[in-house]
């Protein structure tokens, strides 16, 4: 698999500014990992992430999947995968040890019953391959602005209720430190071959303090299932925000145990 660079110039001129940051540290991250055909997405959205993500010169992933049929559509139209599919994640049509890399970017955390899709993957990832996932860690509401507000006037009854609001307006159902998802992955039959945090309290901040700017590219994207009415103005707009303040916000910067938002793992069957 070739994989494109310059990620967060891309990413700034087709989404909203937090959601660019983000995702080109996780691009970034499976950028730098081995991707093995026949490679499968768990969770592919509109396509937007493979289409930053992938070199159009190389060959397509293999297959995507989403239950979102509007989703699936719109990832119809990059043309980055071989085949997308309309499914849930518990239940993928394909053979037993299909795939030799799965990967699925921040999605995880929004699937309320997690553990039937890892028993999914475990069926379908062969029993060399391995499985590249981006996820929160227990840290990633906490480094919210409200939060860390809160907790420094010593209010923190208030700031445990802003943190669950938070995960419910984000729908994060998981959001765990290193040891719990590792005793998850071990409960479905996955163990992690690799893994580190990243997202510094100061980026998550950032992007936390820029996504009430977004409200209205939120609302384009519930009605025409993409974030700008007016696609060309963006670009314009885009490079005005590849500058070096948000460039070295937009760095991906590996962080000590226990100190990340997010985290990264490389799993491999038991």
């Amino acid at each position: 698999m070739k994989f494109k660079t310059d990620f967060f110039r891309r990413y700034i001129a087709i989404a909203p500014l937090p959601l660019a940051t983000e995702r080109s540290w996780e691009c970034e991250v499976q950028s730098a990992q081995e991707f093995m055909h026949p490679i499968l997405d768990i969770g592919c959205g509109d396509g937007i992430f493979a289409r930053n993500l992938v070199d159009e010169t190389g060959e397509k992933i293999d297959v995507g999947i989403d239950p979102n049929a509007r989703e699936i559509d719109r990832a119809e139209q990059f043309d980055f995968y071989d085949e997308l599919i309309v499914c849930y994640g518990d239940n993928i049509p394909k053979e037993d040890g299909s795939f030799n890399t799965i990967f699925s970017n921040s999605v995880m955390e929004h699937i309320p019953k997690i553990e039937p899709v890892l028993q999914e993957a475990h069926r379908l990832l062969s029993e060399s391959g391995k499985m590249y996932l981006t996820l929160p860690t227990d840290k990633f509401d906490r480094y919210s602005l409200m939060s860390r507000l809160l907790e420094s006037v010593g209010l923190k009854g208030a700031a445990a209720k802003w943190r669950q609001f938070y995960n419910s307006f984000w729908a994060h159902y998981h959001y765990y430190p290193r040891g719990e998802w590792e005793a998850m992955f071990a409960r479905n039959g996955l163990k992690i071959v690799d893994s580190f945090e990243y997202a510094s309290k100061g980026q998550c901040l950032f992007n936390d303090m820029m996504n009430p700017l977004c409200f209205f590219a939120f609302i384009v994207k519930k009605v025409t299932n993409r974030w700008f009415i007016f696609p060309l103005l963006r670009r314009v707009v885009s490079q005005l925000l590849h500058v070096p303040l948000f460039s070295r916000v937009a760095k991906l910067k590996k962080q000590p145990k226990g100190q990340g938002g997010l985290i990264f793992f490389a799993l491999q069957k038991l």
